[in-house]
């Protein structure tokens, strides 16, 4: 059933939605589903080269924020692929969950769908690749103040739909944890909580190869802790809302200065906010992965239910 406060372009795409107190939606149903309904299978990319739509956009979601009017964006929830491995062209492989700050026109993907012609098709890529990796552009303030405000439910909201998709790819009762995880080392930070949590519940929720569902309806909080750490490299709810925050926070103008050999600002990185378990991040020094940072101290306070998440 459709809510009458949902988004209007929701309401449009006639989008299965979950929402959060404070105005947050987000569909669920990926960017990709809603294509392949329409039988848009393939689309051009910028040099003409037919990519399908299900290896690019199958982890893209919409979402949406009202502040005067309603503004659309895009966030991913990956899970553990192997397109390369397995010889596919895809748009990357490491699971992880990504909030794009940049604004989205669904009027673009809305005119694709009623006349899905190659244009049609190649200029919603663009938008899509706009909003999700082209460099150079810029936040839309609202997303930046949404985020950027302590007290907004969104992230918490985003993680629970992550930790809810992971869990529906259970086979077995069993979730492979990521190849990137697989490569820390032992007692390092996020193998170490990991048997911290497994303490914490009593029985094995993750033996470091598989975490262990016992319902996917209905997970518990040591099995959704066991999901996010091995895919985010966050270890509590406070810490991952903690992430995207930071990222908002920098979203300044003197961000935008080039750093010197690197050839991009911080506000390039902070433009989309990627919770990623990247075999090359497992331990980095940022504060939303201390538990006792301000950042997440103040998110666990101000959303007392996720304290212990």
């Amino acid at each position: 059933m459709m809510n009458e406060l949902m988004p209007p372009r929701f309401w449009t795409l006639g989008l299965p939605a979950v929402h959060t107190n404070d105005g947050f939606w987000m569909s669920r149903k990926s960017i990709a589903d809603i294509l392949l309904e329409k039988n848009i299978r393939t689309f051009p990319n910028d040099r003409g080269e037919i990519r399908e739509c299900g290896l690019f956009f199958d982890d893209w979601y919409l979402y949406a924020i009202e502040e005067a009017g309603w503004v659309y964006s895009l966030v991913k929830l990956r899970e553990q692929e192997h397109d390369k491995e397995e010889g596919r062209i895809g748009d990357g492989d490491t699971p992880g969950v990504t909030v794009s700050f940049i604004s989205f026109r669904p009027e673009i993907l809305i005119q694709c769908l009623a006349e899905p012609t190659m244009e049609n098709r190649r200029a919603m890529n663009r938008e899509i690749n706009r909003v999700v990796s082209l460099r150079g552009q810029r936040h839309h303030p609202a997303l930046k103040r949404y985020f950027g405000k302590t007290k907004s439910q969104g992230a918490y909201l985003i993680a629970e739909e992550y930790v809810r998709k992971i869990a529906s790819l259970a086979e077995n009762s069993r979730v492979p944890t990521p190849d990137a995880y697989r490569k820390a080392k032992k007692g390092s930070c996020l193998p170490a909580f990991i048997e911290k949590n497994n303490a914490a519940a009593g029985y094995t929720v993750c033996d470091h190869k598989s975490i262990f569902i016992q319902d996917a309806e209905r997970l518990n909080p040591f099995e959704k802790l066991a999901i996010l750490a091995t895919h985010t490299a966050d270890v509590s709810f406070p810490s991952f809302a903690a992430e995207v925050q930071y990222h908002a926070c920098f979203l300044t103008a003197p961000a935008r200065i080039p750093i010197p050999f690197l050839g991009h600002s911080i506000y390039d990185s902070a433009i989309r906010a990627d919770m990623t378990i990247d075999d090359c991040e497992l331990e980095g020094p940022a504060p939303f992965h201390n538990l006792n940072s301000r950042w997440v101290r103040c998110q666990a306070q101000c959303h007392p239910e996720y304290a212990k998440l």
